[in-house]
């Protein structure tokens, strides 16, 4: 894992684990369409000037005024409506911007595992990817469905050996805007995943909503899993408290903040995450030192 130094400028402040700038590829996504997700809208949370305009200069003003150290983007090889984050994009951003933006690098699962190496070596040589993102209950490849499947192993063993940590996402609404069954998105794979695999940072993202407590239980006996509720920790989301007294309580060393940016502003999103009542120096870890120290930057 090549070393990244930090932004004094920015720092101690906020880690979005869930950003996504209007990079091209980006565009044309569901992220960026009027409406967007519309079963996760909310009045309390508009979308953000930024992405009305398709503006990546008011999203660095946006990200200046909400007190974000780092944009973190999350590489996608994913079909429609999500579709692909090229890598080569995401590198262009990295170098154009360079400390404002990380990046886990996404994986096209109907590859070969000497593609996926090859990729690997070339992308996390930049200091700016810091992690191996896959979806494979949404995968291009219709073979995948879980991320316990055995095809995976090469990338789950090689994140091991580079020790750099591997992204999932997991939720209902993406099943049901892919088309795909719903029941993929359970959480028992990552328990399976997690303790075939006991050296390797697991981080999912949405954290497998709406299965929550399902989530909370693997998350209670695998320590190398990482939650990222992302908008399913605002409080208007139902199971949103329990999300909260995982990380208050139990979890406060592996749960990140995520704003689900575009779909969801930078501010709102932020005091949202603060408005729970914490217990003292937890909100902190949160919103920051976790993703941090996954991302081995602390």
């Amino acid at each position: 894992m090549h070393p990244i130094a930090l932004d004094t400028e920015y720092a101690p402040m906020v880690v979005d684990m869930r950003l996504r700038p209007p990079l091209p590829s980006l565009n044309s996504s569901i992220l960026f369409q009027p409406g967007g997700v519309a079963q996760t809208d909310h009045p309390d949370y508009p979308r953000p000037e930024s992405v009305r305009q398709v503006s990546l200069p008011l999203l660095l003003r946006e990200m200046d005024e909400a007190g974000l150290q780092y944009g973190v983007l999350m590489g996608r090889q994913s079909p429609p409506p999500f579709g692909i984050i090229d890598n080569d994009e995401i590198l262009a951003l990295l170098d154009a911007h360079p400390g404002r933006f990380l990046a886990w690098m996404g994986l096209d699962l109907r590859q070969s595992p000497e593609e996926w190496l090859a990729q690997m070596d070339t992308y996390l040589a930049h200091p700016g990817f810091r992690g191996v993102c896959i979806e494979p209950t949404i995968s291009l490849d219709p073979r995948i469905t879980l991320a316990t499947d055995p095809r995976l192993h090469p990338i789950y063993e090689a994140c091991r050996q580079r020790d750099v940590p591997v992204g999932l996402t997991l939720s209902g609404v993406l099943q049901h805007a892919t088309g795909r069954p719903y029941e993929l998105s359970r959480p028992a794979q990552i328990y399976e995943l997690a303790t075939a695999f006991p050296e390797l940072d697991i981080h999912v993202a949405h954290a497998a909503y709406p299965w929550v407590m399902e989530m909370v239980g693997v998350a209670f006996h695998c320590r190398n899993v990482w939650l990222s509720p992302d908008l399913y920790m605002s409080p208007e989301i139902p199971g949103s408290t329990e999300y909260f007294k995982l990380a208050n309580n139990y979890l406060p060393d592996r749960s990140l903040f995520g704003s689900n940016s575009p779909s969801k502003p930078l501010p709102q999103m932020i005091a949202a995450y603060r408005s729970w009542p914490w217990r003292p120096g937890v909100v902190d870890r949160v919103l920051s030192e976790n993703a941090l120290r996954l991302m081995r930057l602390k």
